[in-house]
C-alpha cells in the first residue's frame, strides 16, 4: 500500500511539473477559480458583476487575512488614496489587510511577495511595479493555490486582464493614454506645435505614454511634437522641460502632461514665458485631482483625465473577496471609465470646464 501511494504521488508530481512547464512556455495562467454563475459575460460586464456583488452586501470573512502588495502606498497622494479604498472594503468584509509597500522597486516587491507566500494569506491583491517582474511575482502567488486579484497595471504582456487571476481593475492602460493624447491633438483645427511631458523613462507608464504620443501624431498629422521629454512626475522637472521647449519653439500651442502634480510646473513655465495658460497655450493633464479640477474650472488648464484610486483598490478587494468566499473569478477588464463616479457624474474620463462640476475628485 505504501509503495502504491508513493507511485501515485510520483505521478502527481510529474503531472504538476508538466502543467507548470506548459504554463511557462505558453505564458498561460492556471485558473483555480470558476467563472461560474454571475461571471462577466456580454450581458454582465466585469464592472457590473463587481458592483452587483458589492451592492448586495459583502460576506463576512471572519478576519481572514489578505495581503495588499502594491508598488506604492505612502509615496504620493494617489497611492495614499488607493490604500484607503482597499482598507474600506476589507473592513466591510471583516477581513484583515496586511500592507506591503514596494516603494516602486521591483526587488523589494519580489522580497515582499516571497514573504507573503511564506506567511500564507487567504488571498492577494497585486499592483505590480512593472509588467515583466509582476508576471513572475504573480506566478509565485498563484502557486499557493490562493486567489490573486490584480489592479492598476496590466502584466504578462496583456493589454489588461491576465487569465487565471480573480480579476483586473484599472484605468491606466494603453487605451486610456491614447484617448487622452488624441483628445488634446483633436483640439487643433489648423497646424499646431505640441510639447509632451511624461513620467519616468523605462517605466511601463512611460512606454504607454510614448506609444500614445506616436499614435496621436499619426492620426493628427497637423500636430508636430517639437519636444517629448520625461518630467519624472515632478513639477520642477516639468518646469525645466517646458521652459526649454518654449524658448526654442515659441509658437507651441499645446502641452500634454501625464500627471497633475507635474502639470503645475508646466503652467509655471507657460506663465514665465509671458504666455497665458489655457489661452495662449492649452494644457492637457492626467489625474483628475482636486488641484487639477480647480485649474480646469478656472480655465488655466483645458482638461484633466480622470483617475480613480479609491475605486481601483476597492473594486479589486471586492473581486478578491468574491473569489475567497464564493470561489468565483471576475474575468475580463474592470475598466474604471465605466465606474459610477464617471458614468453617473461627468459621463467621460475627459474633464473640461463643461463637466468639471459633475466630478468629485478623490485626492
Amino acid at each position: 500500500m505504501t509503495r502504491i501511494l508513493r507511485e501515485v504521488m510520483k505521478l502527481r508530481a510529474i503531472a504538476i511539473v508538466a502543467v507548470v512547464a506548459t504554463t511557462l512556455s505558453t505564458g498561460a495562467m492556471m485558473t483555480p477559480l470558476s467563472a461560474g454563475a454571475g461571471a462577466a459575460t456580454k450581458a454582465s460586464s466585469p464592472m457590473a458583476t463587481t458592483l452587483a456583488y458589492l451592492n448586495k452586501g459583502l460576506p463576512n470573512l471572519h478576519r481572514k487575512s489578505i495581503a495588499y502588495l502594491a508598488e506604492c502606498v505612502t509615496e504620493n497622494a494617489y497611492c495614499q488614496a488607493r490604500l484607503k479604498g482597499a482598507q474600506k472594503i476589507a473592513r466591510k468584509a471583516n477581513a484583515k489587510l496586511a500592507v506591503f509597500d514596494a516603494g516602486f522597486t521591483t526587488a523589494t516587491q519580489l522580497s515582499q511577495v516571497q514573504d507573503a507566500v511564506q506567511k500564507g494569506y487567504s488571498g492577494y491583491i497585486l499592483s505590480p511595479v512593472a509588467s515583466a517582474t509582476g508576471c513572475s511575482d504573480l506566478r509565485l502567488l498563484q502557486a499557493t493555490g490562493k486567489p490573486v486579484a490584480t489592479i492598476n497595471s496590466p502584466m504578462c504582456g496583456n493589454a489588461d486582464y491576465t487569465q487565471g487571476t480573480a480579476g483586473f481593475v484599472g484605468m491606466q492602460t494603453q487605451t486610456y493614454f491614447t484617448q487622452h493624447v488624441e483628445n488634446a491633438f483633436a483640439s487643433c483645427t489648423t497646424t499646431c506645435e505640441a510639447v509632451a511631458v511624461g513620467g519616468y523613462v523605462g517605466s511601463d507608464l512611460f512606454t504607454r505614454w510614448e506609444s500614445a504620443i506616436k499614435t496621436a501624431e499619426a492620426k493628427y498629422p497637423n500636430v508636430t511634437v517639437v519636444s517629448d521629454q520625461p518630467g519624472n512626475f515632478t513639477a520642477s522637472d516639468a518646469l525645466t522641460v517646458v521652459q526649454d521647449a518654449l524658448s526654442s519653439h515659441p509658437n507651441v500651442s499645446i502641452v500634454v502632461s501625464s500627471w497633475d502634480d507635474m502639470t503645475r510646473g508646466v503652467a509655471q513655465a507657460v506663465t514665465a514665458a509671458g504666455k497665458r495658460p489655457g489661452t495662449d497655450v492649452r494644457i492637457y493633464s492626467v489625474g483628475g485631482t482636486i488641484y487639477g479640477i480647480q485649474q480646469v474650472k478656472s480655465g488655466a488648464w483645458s482638461e484633466t483625465s480622470v483617475l480613480l484610486p479609491v475605486e481601483e483598490s476597492a473594486y479589486g478587494v471586492v473581486q478578491l473577496v468574491r473569489a475567497i468566499a464564493a470561489h468565483k473569478s471576475t474575468p475580463g477588464f474592470t475598466y474604471l471609465a465605466k465606474a459610477p463616479a464617471v458614468t453617473k457624474g461627468p459621463g467621460s474620463i475627459i474633464i473640461t470646464a463643461s463637466n468639471a462640476a459633475k466630478f468629485k475628485p478623490e485626492y
